[in-house]
């Protein structure tokens, strides 16, 4: 099997287990009796966590030697593999500890799989990180529907269950990818990198992108978490619901497996300015919004929106870091996810119950401009630099 065949298994692996993990926490532990203020801050709490390790992480991958990239994903897989088999074990007091676990394991791992692409690209080895990433999509859409119909027939222990093999994977395929273990990053290259200041006066462009893309993304996670009570409020239900997800996944597919074409025509910064642009005018869509077929409508902008976001912005990791920082500029991409997440979630729902859906939208609408404008702003930011 060679080395692009072997990530793209580790990316449908990687995207399973995301699935596993975040797709169903909900389902999992409001089966075990805990209730939603709780489960909210489960992933809130452990979402934080993981934010706040990926760009540690991030460090130690970079300074290479004996914790590259490859080491630390083979321990985080087996501590997420050991997370799940805990949760079939574990009394129901516990439920909540080794989910939220698997979870802080489950996104540490995102920047280094990342960072697996450009380490083999680096090295000569053709990986197609678009393709991969695709493929994650794929699998992660095929599992959720597989996981959907087995937990309404066997319970909610084949979700952790589905934790282990799929984690099995990950370990598997991850041991089985070459790997040798680089220098540290020379001396002099490490303080010539010092001697421009902090990571912020290092790379200032690429610290308002970050801050793009949290916002982007606390748009994306408002809209996806609370896309039922939009449908509701114009008259749809958890069909038309069903309709929208899937779709938006389906529009994902095209931008994902062409990136690599796309890639080499347009910059990665002007991709992620078109993807803030595409999620203000998706949020403008779903405040004008009258019917579901309006709503559904506002999906076809999920390829030009999350997808784009998704490719571009750990191309731009790549092309913006120095040597020395590589996997600190994934980690840092990650963390846009991760915040991301819990921002939104925790952002919309508050707002949702003190002032109901319309200001959501409008607060939704102010998040996707704001992260529109910044993102134009970084991008124009760093060809100003070079």
């Amino acid at each position: 099997m060679s080395e692009n065949a072997r990530y793209r298994l580790l990316q449908g692996g990687y995207w399973m287990l995301f699935c596993a993990g975040y797709g169903y926490v909900t389902v999992y532990l409001l089966d075990w009796g805990y209730a939603a203020a709780q489960i909210g801050a489960v992933t809130a709490v452990f979402g934080l966590l993981a934010a706040l390790g990926q760009p540690v992480l991030g460090k130690i991958a970079d300074r290479g030697g004996r914790w590259g990239w490859k080491p630390l994903l083979l321990l985080l897989a087996g501590l997420c593999l050991a997370a799940a088999a805990a949760l079939l074990l574990c009394p129901a007091a516990l439920k909540w500890l080794f989910y939220g676990l698997f979870l802080l394991l489950i996104s540490s791992m995102m920047p280094l799989i990342n960072a697996a692409s450009f380490y083999y690209a680096g090295r000569g080895v053709a990986v197609d990180f678009g393709t991969a990433r695709g493929i994650g999509s794929l699998s992660y859409a095929v599992l959720s529907l597989i996981l959907g119909q087995a937990a309404a027939r066997l319970g909610t222990c084949c979700i952790p269950a589905a934790g282990v093999l799929v984690g099995a994977l990950v370990l598997c395929t991850a041991l089985r990818m070459p790997y040798s273990a680089a220098p540290a990053a020379p001396q002099a290259e490490t303080a010539k990198a010092a001697a421009k200041g902090g990571f912020v006066r290092r790379y200032p462009a690429f610290c308002v992108m970050l801050a793009a893309g949290v916002l982007m993304l606390s748009f994306h996670n408002i809209t996806s978490t609370y896309l039922v009570q939009m449908l509701e409020a114009v008259g749809g239900d958890s069909s038309s619901l069903g309709v929208a997800m899937a779709l938006a996944a389906v529009l994902e597919l095209p931008v994902m497996f062409g990136f690599s074409r796309i890639i080499r025509r347009w910059r990665a910064d002007t991709l992620l300015a078109v993807a803030g642009c595409a999620y203000a005018l998706k949020a403008a869509v779903y405040l004008a919004a009258g019917s579901v077929a309006a709503i559904i409508a506002a999906q076809l902008l999920q390829t030009f929106s999350f997808a784009l976001y998704a490719a571009a912005s750990v191309y731009y990791a790549e092309a913006t870091m120095a040597p020395c920082d590589k996997v600190t500029g994934q980690a840092c991409i990650s963390c846009t996810i991760t915040v991301g997440a819990v921002l939104g979630n925790l952002l919309g729902g508050w707002v949702l119950d003190l002032a109901g859906l319309r200001p959501m939208l409008y607060m939704a609408f102010g998040l996707a401009a704001a992260g529109a404008a910044l993102a134009i702003l970084a991008a124009a930011g760093r060809r100003r630099a070079r």
